[in-house]
């Protein structure tokens, strides 16, 4: 087989597993969004089925209204919103920093640093619930919003400082050489040289994690717990009794969510690819 073939073949493989890929990640939203228009009836007795089905509209308007007892979605929706933007803002800002200046330390302090973010990210989530519920208990913090969103900032960390730290071992240093002989300091030259030039990586980093964020109920059920404090994945929840449940509610509900996210994806798509390829775990 000559060289040009085999690159043909290669690039047909590799083109056929990004498609499958694709679809295998399309798949479960297009069944959320058949779901949300099917009668309970109909979610449990024919969830694949497009022919005979009782479509229902006002699975939109129970999961607009919000459940018995509970807030309406744009609640929710503000609420989901103050958290991401405390979340995101917080992470991007404080990783950005603690990345960039990782990298001026001597390699002990980096190597340091870094590896204790990467012990950060392999703690799961589950294990620190009752110490986060006690400190918020103890802190009269609990139910509100904008203390989760810090709570998150904390979370989300180690992942932003890890893309971000092999971004920056990468910036060229005739840059910052430049920016030092203009008479700026590190600061200076970070915040008016370095920023500017790490678009792609900050909104990728920042996208990643507010998807997780969004999305995000195991912590959220535990410190949001009074019904107008809730974000959406808490407040769909709701709609689940101990006996009966509005799940075409709660699909129609989640297909609501995810619109930002997806109009989010479409503006920032080829910043995000760009931020992940540049950035990458540990150097």
């Amino acid at each position: 087989m000559s060289r040009r073939r085999k690159v043909r073949a290669t690039t047909a493989v590799a083109q056929f597993g990004a498609v499958a890929w694709s679809v295998l990640a399309a798949v479960p939203f297009v069944l959320i969004v058949l779901l949300a228009f099917k009668s309970s009836t109909d979610i449990y007795s024919n969830p694949l089925g497009v022919v005979g089905v009782d479509w229902n509209l006002q699975n939109f308007a129970d999961a607009w209204n919000g459940p018995p007892g509970g807030q309406g979605f744009a609640v929710y929706l503000f609420n989901s919103g103050v958290v991401a933007i405390i979340a995101i803002s917080g992470c991007v800002l404080v990783g950005a920093i603690t990345a960039y200046f990782a990298t001026l330390s001597s390699p002990r302090v980096r190597t340091v640093v870094i590896r204790g973010f990467l012990v950060a990210t392999t703690l799961p989530l589950i294990m620190l619930l009752i110490p986060y519920y006690s400190a918020f208990n103890s802190l009269d913090l609990l139910s509100r919003p904008w203390a989760t969103g810090i709570v998150y900032v904390a979370i989300c960390l180690p992942t932003c400082v890890l893309i971000l730290h092999s971004f920056y071992l990468g910036f060229p240093g005739e840059l910052r050489e430049a920016a030092s002989l203009d008479g700026l300091g590190p600061v200076q030259t970070f915040v008016r040289i370095v920023l500017p030039l790490s678009k792609g990586p900050i909104v990728a980093v920042g996208m990643v994690n507010g998807f997780f964020v969004w999305g995000e109920t195991q912590l959220a059920i535990v410190l949001l717990q009074d019904p107008e404090s809730r974000t959406i994945p808490v407040g769909l929840l709701d709609f689940q009794g101990q006996f009966s449940a509005n799940t075409g509610a709660i699909f129609a509900g989640l297909t609501m969510a995810t619109i930002p996210l997806i109009a989010l994806y479409l503006v920032f798509n080829r910043s995000i690819a760009k931020g992940v390829a540049l950035g990458g775990v540990f150097r």
